[in-house]
């Protein structure tokens, strides 16, 4: 008897390089890395990315590969105290209106490391409680 052997179905390391192989193929055909890579269907060009497939290296010149890399590496810069968000006004008022509140009823606020004018933490005869003022979008 002769029995039809199931196809396999190649793995993701298979389907790689062989789109690799293609792309290799279509360059020394005469095709710019730019041309091979726009002859890939978009499900193959995603299943490369998604493989961590360095596309750059096919389209960048080694200069600008350099320079690419030089500005990944460059020290990020921040403002001392991180980033300051502005809060409404209407925000801010009603939050101060609640903090005075709790004050007046005996409550303790625990205060925050940065005032975001959404978080109020306060303690009520022993009790904590967090009360989050959001707006939710519509």
């Amino acid at each position: 008897m002769n029995e039809a052997k199931a196809v396999r179905r190649p793995s993701k390391a298979d389907r790689k390089a062989e789109l690799l192989k293609r792309l290799d193929q279509w360059m020394r055909e005469g095709d710019t890395p730019e041309e091979a890579i726009e002859k890939l269907t978009p499900a193959q060009y995603d299943f490369l990315i998604d493989c961590d497939v360095d596309l750059d290296n096919l389209l960048l010149t080694p200069e600008q590969q350099a320079a690419a890399k030089a500005v990944m590496k460059a020290p990020r810069t921040c403002k001392p105290g991180g980033y300051n968000k502005k809060y409404p006004q209407a925000k801010q008022d009603l939050y101060n209106a609640l903090v005075e509140f709790v004050q007046e009823h005996g409550g303790v606020i625990q205060p925050r490391e940065k005032a975001n004018f959404r978080d109020l933490d306060f303690t009520i005869q022993g009790t904590a409680y967090r009360i989050v003022l959001s707006n939710p979008r519509k």
